[in-house]
C-alpha cells in the first residue's frame, strides 16, 4: 500500500539551473506503480482525465521500460530507445490502437489516418502519401510566407495578446489559405473558435476510458461534445461537395491539397468516397495546424525567458534574405530551427502513443499477453534522465547541426515513429521555420501573465491564456 499520496496540484516555480532556463513542469509520481492501491488508481484515473501528463511517473523518467498492472490491465511504457524501436517499428504488426485512444479520437476523426487501422489505413496511407512528398510540400513554402504576412500583422499589431490563441489563429489561417485556398471557412474567426472547442473536446479522456467497461456505456465528460463534432463535419462535407460540383461542371478549381484529395484513387482505382474525404480532411485540420501552433506558442514563451537565446535567434533571422525562396530559409537558420526542435522536445505536440497488443509478444525483457497496453510516453522519453543532459532545461544548442547526430534516432520523436509516423511532419516543420522567422524579425514578445502550465488534449497546450506584451522590432 502506498504510504503517501501524490500531490497532483503542486506546481513548481520556474528556475535557472546551471545557466539554463527550466520552465515549470509536471512533478512525476514518486511512488512505484507496483505499490499503488485502489485509491491511488482511482486518483490517477481522475487526474489523468483532467490532464494526462499528470500520470507521468518518476520511474518512467529515470528507469527503462516501466511495467505496471492495475484496473485489470497491464501497462508497458518503453523508454529504452531500443525497446521503443522494437515495439513501434520492428513489431508494430503486433499492435493495434488502444481502446483509450480510440475512445478519445474515434468519435471525431472516425477513419482518418490517425485512427484507421488494418487494410483501410494501409490503402488510405498509400493513396495519400504522394500528396506529402518533398516535391509537393516544398511547393507550399512561398505560399506559407505570402499567406502569413498579412495574418501576422493583423494578429500582432497590438500591445498585449493571448499568444497561444494568436498562434492557433495564424496557423489555421495559413492552413486554410495554402491547403484549401481560403475556402475552408472564408477565414471567419467565429469558426476558428468552434474548431478550437472541437479539438479541446475530443482530446480529453473520461475516467471510464481507463477501465474495461464497454465503449457503448456513456462517458459523462463526453456528453454534449458531439454537437461540435457534427457541425464541423457538416461544414467540411459541404466544402468538399461544392468543390466536386465545380469540377464536374468543368469550372476551374485551385491546385491545392483539397483538389488533390478529391482526385486521388484507392487500390481499387476508385475515387475516395465522401466519407473518406470527410475523415481525412477533418484529420488534416485537427492535426495540421495544432502541431505547429502549440510548438510556436511554447517556443516564443521559452525565448521570452532566455535573453541570450532570443538575441541569437533574432540576429540570425534579421540576417535572412527573405526575398530568397522560402524553401531555402531553414538552411540559413540553424539556430532558429534548433530552438524549434528544443521546444518540441520539452513540449512534444502529441505526447503519447497508445497501443494494445493483439497477440502475445516479447518487448524488451518482458513477455506480455494479448491486450497489454503499450504506452509510448514521448513526454517521458524526451525528458529521461539517462538520455538527456539537463532534461528539463531549455538548451537549443543540443540540436545544432554539428552535434545533432549525438541524439539517438529513437530518443527524440516529436512526430512519432514507425508506420504511423505523422504524414504531415515536413509541412509542419516548413511552416514553423517560416512563421518563426517572420515573427521574430518584426516583434519581440515578453511574458506578462502566468507561466504556462502544460495540459494534454490532442496536443500539449497552455492550460490558461498565455499573455504576452508585444514590442515591434522592425517593419519586417
Amino acid at each position: 500500500m502506498a504510504t503517501a499520496r501524490h500531490d497532483y496540484r503542486f506546481r513548481p516555480e520556474p528556475l535557472w539551473e546551471n545557466g539554463r532556463f527550466v520552465p515549470p513542469t509536471i512533478v512525476p509520481i514518486e511512488t512505484a506503480v507496483s505499490d499503488w492501491d485502489w485509491i491511488d488508481w482511482l486518483r490517477y484515473m481522475r487526474e489523468s482525465s483532467r490532464n494526462p501528463l499528470h500520470g507521468v511517473t518518476h520511474m518512467a523518467l529515470t528507469e527503462f521500460d516501466e511495467i505496471a498492472t492495475g484496473m485489470g490491465a497491464i501497462f508497458f511504457t518503453p523508454t529504452r530507445p531500443e525497446t521503443v524501436r522494437e515495439a513501434f517499428v520492428e513489431k508494430s504488426g503486433s499492435l493495434r490502437h488502444s481502446k483509450i485512444r480510440n475512445a478519445i479520437l474515434k468519435p471525431a476523426l472516425r477513419e482518418g489516418l490517425l485512427t484507421a487501422e488494418g487494410e483501410r489505413w494501409r490503402q488510405d496511407r498509400r493513396a495519400l502519401a504522394p500528396l506529402f512528398t518533398p516535391r509537393h510540400v516544398n511547393g507550399y513554402a512561398d505560399g506559407i510566407r505570402n499567406s502569413a504576412g498579412p495574418h501576422i500583422a493583423r494578429l500582432l499589431e497590438t500591445d498585449t495578446i493571448d499568444f497561444g490563441a494568436a498562434m492557433v489563429d495564424l496557423t489555421y489561417q495559413v492552413l486554410s489559405d495554402v491547403m484549401f485556398s481560403g475556402e475552408l471557412d472564408g477565414g471567419r474567426t467565429a469558426n476558428l473558435r468552434e474548431i478550437d472547442r472541437f479539438l479541446s473536446s475530443m482530446g480529453r479522456p473520461d475516467p471510464l476510458d481507463f477501465t474495461r467497461l464497454p465503449e457503448w456505456i456513456p462517458r459523462p465528460t463526453r456528453i454534449g461534445r458531439m454537437g461540435i463534432v457534427k457541425r464541423m463535419r457538416r461544414q467540411v462535407r459541404e466544402l468538399a461537395e461544392s468543390r466536386l460540383t465545380r469540377i464536374a461542371d468543368g469550372a476551374a478549381v485551385p491546385d491545392d491539397l483539397l483538389s488533390l484529395i478529391l482526385s486521388i484513387k484507392g487500390d481499387d482505382d476508385r475515387p475516395f468516397t465522401m466519407e473518406q474525404i470527410e475523415d481525412q480532411m477533418i484529420t488534416f485540420i485537427a492535426a495540421g495546424h495544432e502541431t505547429t501552433s502549440r510548438a510556436l506558442t511554447f517556443l516564443f514563451y521559452l525565448l521570452s525567458q532566455d535573453d541570450a537565446a532570443r538575441t541569437r535567434l533574432e540576429t540570425e533571422c534579421d540576417a535572412l534574405d527573405i526575398t530568397r525562396p522560402a524553401i531555402e530559409w531553414a538552411a540559413a537558420l540553424p539556430f532558429t530551427y534548433a530552438c524549434f526542435e528544443e521546444a518540441m522536445r520539452l513540449y512534444p505536440p502529441a505526447p503519447f502513443l497508445s497501443r494494445e497488443l493483439k497477440q502475445p509478444e516479447t518487448l524488451g525483457e518482458h513477455d506480455l499477453p494479448t491486450g497489454s497496453v503499450v504506452f509510448g510516453s514521448l513526454w517521458a522519453l524526451h525528458r529521461h534522465r539517462a538520455l538527456w543532459d539537463q532534461p528539463d532545461a531549455f538548451v537549443p544548442e543540443r540540436f545544432l547541426p554539428d552535434v545533432r547526430d549525438r541524439i539517438g534516432r529513437f530518443q527524440y520523436l516529436p512526430f512519432g515513429l514507425g508506420p504511423h509516423i505523422c504524414i504531415g511532419a515536413r509541412f509542419a516543420q516548413l511552416e514553423a521555420i517560416v512563421l518563426t522567422a517572420l515573427i521574430a524579425r518584426q516583434f519581440r514578445l515578453t511574458l506578462i501573465g502566468d507561466h504556462p502550465w502544460p495540459i494534454a488534449r490532442v496536443t500539449i497546450r497552455p492550460e490558461k491564456p498565455l499573455m504576452m506584451q508585444i514590442e515591434r522590432r522592425s517593419q519586417g
